[in-house]
């Protein structure tokens, strides 16, 4: 059903369509005959219509059309619409989604609502859920939490097998995100990845999604095939190439031959960068200035993030940072003023930076560039300001 909507080119022909095809109600798409007097969800639909979001969410995710009438068998026969013109609609949209942030837990990102204007005054309204990387969500009534699956074209409670499940899936995902980052290390470290790294200190940078071990998924890897804000971390001179593990750009070092910096998207959308000319091309056993170093990669991430967005790689990310063969580096303080404390351990990995639908990429990079500061022996990373934000040089 993904395939026949798009949310943002809908219409009021391409709802008419869902009734000339005869398309059946299914686990992804439910139609809903409500209507919001002045666009107003009433207390008889309230709870019924947040139990639809929830069993969605802890399925496969799919589309509520409100304002079609179905028969008996689920087909639909008439667009009736949600009982109020376009001039309500964010009246409407504001009481929706206070709705869902008070009645589902955890809260529930990335759902989407498009009103399609029909010939009578009155719009319909296509929702659009998302399949959740953080379920099981619950409805909440205000005393007790209730959880909802859907099946074949309607919603059922969740016994506990159905939410062992869903909790022992949570802990696969995040074992298999901590695997994949510890099977790269490994592979960089050995000189398995894309060539020549050489054995010096380097810098390795993830975002991660959990999209990405979900079985089937992949992306379009023509899309980064040649999009500059795919370069890598530094680097003028780049040169590419696919290989096994999806595409890759990278620079040479032009008298060792030595890759010196690259940037490597996996076929299920992960991103990996590893940076080491900034790390070990500087002085012997010095990073160059830190707070310097952290604003390349700072930026290479923002960078990295307008990827996925454009590849349409749904959130959350993991993101991590990891130093490597960094025992007795140190590096110049911030604010160039003397040096830091040298590495203790030959690798360094950051904190876990998660960015979720509704959180900002400061809050996710922050605990990763934090800790790795904290390293060198410094309080916290200067990239950030007082409230958590980057400071806008570090974004120049």
């Amino acid at each position: 059903m993904m395939m026949f909507f798009n949310i943002q080119d809908l219409t009021k022909e391409k709802l008419q369509e869902l009734i000339d095809n005869q398309v059946f109600e299914n686990k992804e798409l439910e139609y809903k005959d409500y209507s919001f007097t002045n666009g107003k969800i009433d207390e008889k639909n309230k709870d019924k219509f947040m139990k639809e979001i929830v069993s969605f969410a802890n399925t496969n995710g799919g589309f509520i059309i409100i304002g079609m009438k179905e028969d008996n068998n689920r087909l639909p026969i008439e667009i009736t619409g949600a009982g109020f013109p376009l001039t309500q609609y964010d009246n409407w949209l504001s009481s929706f989604r206070q709705l869902v942030l008070s009645r589902i837990r955890p809260h529930l990102h990335g759902i989407e609502c498009k009103p399609v204007e029909l010939t009578n005054g009155t719009i319909a309204i296509v929702i659009h859920v998302p399949k959740s990387y953080a379920r099981p969500h619950s409805f909440w009534d205000g005393n007790k939490d209730e959880f909802y699956m859907r099946y074949a074209n309607g919603i059922t409670y969740m016994d506990i097998d159905d939410l062992r499940k869903q909790f022992l899936h949570l802990g696969y995902m995040q074992s298999q995100i901590q695997q994949f980052r510890k099977d790269r290390i490994s592979m960089i470290l050995a000189n398995e990845c894309v060539g020549d790294l050489g054995a010096k200190a380097k810098l390795v940078f993830h975002i991660i999604p959990k999209w990405s071990f979900e079985l089937g998924n992949t992306i379009d890897l023509k899309i980064v095939d040649h999009n500059r804000s795919f370069l890598p971390i530094s680097g003028d001179g780049w040169s590419y190439r696919y290989n096994a593990d999806g595409f890759c750009i990278y620079s040479v070092d032009s008298s060792t031959r030595k890759i010196e910096t690259y940037t490597q998207i996996f076929h299920n959308g992960i991103i990996e960068a590893v940076e080491i000319r900034l790390v070990s091309g500087y002085q012997p056993n010095q990073v160059y200035a830190w707070n310097e170093t952290q604003k390349a990669v700072i930026q290479a991430a923002y960078r990295y993030r307008d990827v996925l967005l454009e590849l349409n790689v749904p959130k959350p990310w993991h993101i991590y940072a990891t130093i490597l063969n960094a025992k007795g580096y140190y590096t110049q303080a911030d604010g160039w003023s003397g040096t830091s404390a040298p590495l203790d351990r030959m690798i360094i990995q950051s904190l876990d930076g998660i960015l979720d639908d509704g959180d900002s990429m400061d809050s996710a990079l922050r605990p990763v560039f934090n800790s790795l500061s904290n390293a060198f022996g410094f309080k916290s990373s200067v990239c950030f300001d007082q409230n958590g934000n980057i400071q806008s040089s570090y974004l120049k």
